[in-house]
């Protein structure tokens, strides 16, 4: 039994043979083909994308804007042509740091200007006169911020409503640890600039912190005429207990429950401008002020169809 159980074990073995030396060479050269032509198609689909979405371009802000924004002693920085989806991951990553600074904050204000901003500050001082929840719309804040801060006077505008500045600010605020202060955790500059060299608009979100850059990103949008593509980036909703106040250039906003809130844009470096868009500007920034008067929406031009990064962000999230 033992012997013809072994027998039987080895019969198999007997049968059993490698493949030869022909049968290699065909694998290979079928493995050859098919990894040369994987690496051409990814090289090619490289390229393109290289060519057509990743394509740098040096633009022309001046110096006085690329010191503001970035304290470089230059006249140009180096950016990249819309749509781009390289500069896109930027925008989520900028777009994450945003959500968690609101998250951690007790109050968010949105500025408007049009104007270069260089009003940073840590703190900000309260008056002992001044109860901080009074502080309940952009408007009472900038007028806080320009007691406080003269030279701030200049920088920021007065807005309800539909903030109608190019650019803009977000102070987001929290509890500082000391009596009579604000601390500023972070300040997000959105702006907007039409150039010449080359032509068309550049666009940035900043994020300051301690007055120093964290992080940003841009994009240029080649060819776009600023004035005619681009509107505002906030609209404001007061609470709908403020109708008592009878204003009927306002009264479309008065529309928040309980907390007011804000309906943000930034700029998608994603989109891409001109005829052969899926969504046209050109129409978007064209409302006549008697539609807008009939419909809040008109007045911020659609924006909800050209960005998809857009937040809506209540004034006191802590709360």
């Amino acid at each position: 039994m033992t012997g013809s159980y072994l027998n039987n074990q080895e019969e198999p073995s007997k049968n059993a043979r490698a493949f030869s030396l022909t049968e290699v060479m065909i694998a290979s050269s079928i493995a050859a083909c098919l990894i040369t032509g994987v690496a051409l198609i990814m090289s090619s689909i490289g390229s393109n994308l290289q060519n057509q979405k990743s394509n740098s371009i040096k633009v022309n802000i001046g110096h006085k804007l690329a010191k503001a924004y970035y304290n470089i002693n230059s006249e140009s920085v180096n950016s990249y042509n819309a749509p781009n989806y390289g500069r896109a991951a930027s925008a989520d990553r900028l777009k994450s740091k945003f959500n968690d600074d609101i998250s951690d904050s007790s109050a968010v204000f949105c500025l408007g200007r049009d104007e270069v901003n260089t009003i940073r500050p840590v703190y900000i001082p309260l008056d002992n006169d001044i109860d901080s929840r009074m502080l309940d719309s952009p408007e009472a804040f900038r007028k806080h911020l320009a007691s406080v801060m003269t030279q701030s006077q200049s920088v920021f505008k007065s807005w309800r409503g539909v903030s109608q500045f190019k650019n803009g600010s977000i102070f987001i605020l929290s509890n500082s640890g000391f009596d009579g202060f604000i601390a500023v955790r972070a300040v997000y500059d959105i702006d907007f600039h039409r150039t010449t060299s080359p032509e068309g608009t550049y666009a940035s979100v900043k994020r300051y912190s301690w007055n120093q850059l964290t992080d940003y990103y841009d994009i240029f949008y080649p060819a776009v005429i600023l004035d005619k593509s681009f509107s505002s980036i906030f609209s404001f909703y007061e609470k709908r207990t403020r109708r008592i106040l009878e204003e009927q250039e306002f009264e479309k906003f008065k529309m928040a429950r309980e907390m007011p809130f804000y309906f943000i844009w930034w700029p998608d470096p994603t989109f891409k401008f001109g005829n052969s868009s899926l969504l046209a500007y050109s129409h978007l920034s064209e409302i006549s002020s008697e539609d807008s008067n009939n419909n809040h929406e008109l007045s911020y031009g659609k924006l909800a169809y050209r960005s998809n990064y857009f937040f809506t962000v209540p004034l006191s999230p802590s709360l």
